[in-house]
């Protein structure tokens, strides 16, 4: 996926264009000079048809003069949030289109609906603590969501939200997310999704067994505190 970049490293402001995006890093088509291998930098990434942006911090690696010149960044911080907008569709949620916030990556799930259970499966159950660390990690980006919901930085948000995750026996990507917001903010579609998308790139544990649902509750503002069960 090729996205417009604003990057600047130290005085210097740029015009790029990533490539080759993945959980780590990132290729960058530079117009002019890159900076410096070594060289900090914070990159802007225009998100496609929403007219908005997220910042991530990131080191140049390796750099090759041409034209155009190319450079490899690293990313240090802020592209979780970055990669659960693009892998989870929040792209089209963002954008006030409903079409394209249906195509969501992970889908809700009927929790009173029937599960196709694979009878050669083992008995096994996720591990909860496990499966709590993986939700651990996406602090930040539950957090950020919050912040980008908020019309003020100064509003608080109050109330728990409530998240159910239909878990997949092969790990990673899980089958199914619902998530349930408290009544001032409960018809919040950009959050939820958002929010659904944080959760949806947590690295859940895998397991010989059905799947399962895990839920938790969360203070949306400040901070969350997470209650697991099935």
């Amino acid at each position: 996926m090729v996205l417009p970049v604003a990057g600047q490293s130290g005085d210097r402001v740029f015009a790029a264009r990533s490539t080759n995006l993945s959980a780590g890093g990132a290729c960058l088509e530079v117009d002019g000079e890159a900076p410096e291998v070594g060289k900090s930098m914070l990159l802007r990434f225009a998100v496609p048809g929403t007219g908005r942006h997220i910042d991530v911090d990131a080191e140049v690696r390796w750099a090759e003069p041409g034209k155009t010149t190319r450079c490899g960044v690293m990313f240090r911080n802020g592209h979780r949030r970055l990669l659960a907008a693009l892998v989870a569709g929040v792209v089209g949620v963002i954008s006030g289109n409903a079409e394209a916030a249906n195509r969501t990556a992970v889908p809700t799930f009927d929790p009173n609906g029937d599960v196709e259970l694979d009878m050669d499966a083992g008995g096994e159950r996720p591990d909860q603590q496990r499966v709590l660390e993986a939700l651990s990690r996406q602090y930040d980006e539950i957090d950020a969501c919050v912040v980008d919901a908020k019309s003020s930085p100064r509003k608080t948000m109050g109330g728990e939200a409530h998240v159910s995750v239909l878990l997949n026996p092969q790990g990673e990507t899980p089958l199914g997310i619902n998530a349930d917001l408290p009544k001032p903010v409960a018809k919040d579609r950009e959050l939820r999704e958002c929010l659904r998308a944080a959760v949806a790139t947590a690295p859940y544990p895998s397991y010989d067994g059905p799947p399962i649902v895990v839920e938790f509750d969360f203070e949306l503002d400040p901070g969350f505190e997470e209650v697991p069960g099935e």
